[in-house]
């Protein structure tokens, strides 16, 4: 955090009234209860052995902002209580990731269409521009802006989804609700500290994500129960089609650059991914019809039979 201007805490006030206010209870919550989301999630996963419901992107996402926001771990001394949250929160999102490729049969990738690029291209590019000093500087920039874009992914999966995996909603409740606890720890101390603080790259993705949480939280708020196909909110609807106003862009993108589509799903999906889509729909379309003449053939032998 900057901390500049007229009133400097550092000169202004003792250590520990520093460390009251830095150390609140805003944070404190905020960072439990990121923790406990990101462990429920993980033990949704293991009891289940099953990803289904959960994005894979958006933990590539969340591994990508937490492997570029602490790489002061190996420059900066760091006390017990950061060093644990910094080097577990790597580690959960890891596993996570592994999990994802070892229960790849029931990962949903169609659901989880999100275009990485375009969420990660930005941010990358602000950053490099942002005037930082040094790597870990423009690194920190970098996850600031990506973080609140790390959750749009799972939100997408959620939104597509013809049953939402309750596990998936709470694991989404409080892995973005520890973000407006945050809000709450930086209006605290903006109040305390006056012009003295300010952090306006983490106040502005703090407040776009929370924005995008809160219209997911009023649209489960709307639903009697969670089970079941959520839709999405008018919010929820641009995103989606920005989404696939996005992967039919990036498919244009690359067919003129390369030849081909950019391989994982990284770019998100395509025309051609439509079609293919629409192919299979006919095909069971095409089934089902069948199956609906045989067991009429058969009901007409049956009703032949008995007169």
């Amino acid at each position: 955090h900057h901390l500049v201007g007229p009133f400097h805490p550092a000169r202004e006030l003792p250590l520990a009234a520093m460390d009251t206010v830095s150390w609140n209870v805003f944070r404190l919550l905020a960072d439990f209860l990121h923790l406990a989301g990101m462990s429920f999630g993980l033990a949704a996963i293991l009891s289940s052995r099953s990803v289904a419901g959960f994005s894979r992107k958006t933990q590539v996402l969340f591994q990508v902002v937490f492997v570029s926001r602490y790489l002061d771990i190996f420059t900066q001394h760091q006390g017990l209580y950061l060093l644990f949250f910094k080097i577990t929160f790597n580690l959960i999102t890891a596993f996570m990731l592994w999990l994802f490729h070892k229960l790849h049969h029931s990962y949903e990738a169609s659901a989880d269409s999100c275009n990485l690029l375009a969420l990660v291209v930005p941010p990358a590019i602000i950053a490099l521009f942002s005037g930082g000093m040094g790597v870990r500087e423009e690194a920190w920039t970098f996850s600031e802006l990506l973080e609140p874009l790390a959750l749009i992914p799972q939100y997408i999966v959620c939104y597509r989804a013809t049953k939402v995996r309750p596990a998936a909603v709470i694991y989404v409740l409080a892995v973005g609700g520890y973000r407006t606890l945050y809000v709450c720890n930086w209006i605290y101390k903006r109040y305390v500290w006056h012009g003295a603080y300010h952090d306006y790259t983490s106040w502005i993705g703090g407040a776009l994500e929370c924005i995008i949480f809160a219209d997911f939280l009023v649209r489960i708020s709307q639903r009697k129960e969670v089970i079941g196909a959520i839709g999405a909110s008018p919010l929820g609807r641009i995103i989606l089609q920005i989404d696939d106003s996005a992967g039919r862009f990036s498919e244009k993108v690359e067919l003129r650059t390369f030849g081909r589509r950019i391989p994982f799903g990284l770019s998100g999906p395509g025309s051609q991914d439509d079609e293919n889509k629409k192919k299979q729909w006919d095909v069971s379309d095409k089934l089902v019809d069948e199956e609906e003449c045989q067991l009429l053939t058969l009901s007409g032998d049956g009703d032949n039979g008995t007169f």
